[in-house]
């Protein structure tokens, strides 16, 4: 479905789609060590009291929605050059595909939520040989008034991510590096978990 400002969701170039199962995750809190028993398997440690607050799960999810600029990719969507983009993908991809596996076996639906075109993010995931494990909407230039907090709002509202009942979002968790994303998304009842400033989603 696309926009009338030209974004909106898509799947051709990504794995086929299916229903996800709700997956009860074990919980990080601020007083104790344990994590997510994925945590990802890429925390993101920045010293960034926000950016802490904002990397913590607070119930059960379907759906992971990433980012691409700077989640995904090393570098943030403002300093990213499309060939770079392409680069960075391919040479993370031994890091990110069996992370990404994990979380699919795992029942998880995975798409991606970005402001990048989906040109850009649909070949740069088939050259890094990702394409297959995200099976969820691929929402391309995901720039609005709400930010894509309400891009997320909208897809559980038609069911993109599911059949997530009432406070769906609640099921959703959007992976991100950007502040403001999170604090929006964070603010609708949408799980966050943030990234990096910079370099993307890391190894533990």
């Amino acid at each position: 479905t696309t926009r009338a400002d030209g974004s909106g969701t898509d799947s051709r170039c990504l794995g086929s789609a299916r229903r996800p199962r709700s997956l009860a995750l074990n919980l990080a809190t601020p007083s104790s060590s344990s994590s997510l028993s994925y945590r990802l398997a890429m925390s993101p440690a920045t010293p960034e009291a926000l950016r802490s607050e904002l990397k913590l799960l607070t119930g059960r999810a379907s759906a992971v929605l990433f980012d691409f600029d700077g989640t995904l990719t090393a570098s943030p969507g403002e300093t990213a050059q499309r060939c770079r983009k392409q680069v960075e993908l391919r040479e993370r991809a031994p890091m990110l595909r069996p992370r990404l596996g994990r979380l699919r076996e795992a029942g998880l639906l995975l798409g991606i939520i970005s402001k990048s075109s989906e040109c850009t993010i649909c070949g740069a995931l088939r050259e890094a040989g990702l394409a297959e494990l995200f099976h969820g909407p691929l929402v391309a230039k995901a720039v609005g008034f709400e930010g894509k907090a309400g891009f997320i709002l909208e897809m559980v509202r038609k069911g993109d991510l599911g059949p997530l009942g009432d406070e769906g979002q609640s099921q959703v968790l959007l992976v991100d590096d950007d502040i403001l994303e999170l604090e929006r998304a964070k603010e609708k009842g949408i799980q966050t978990y943030a990234a990096p400033k910079e370099g993307g989603l890391q190894e533990e």
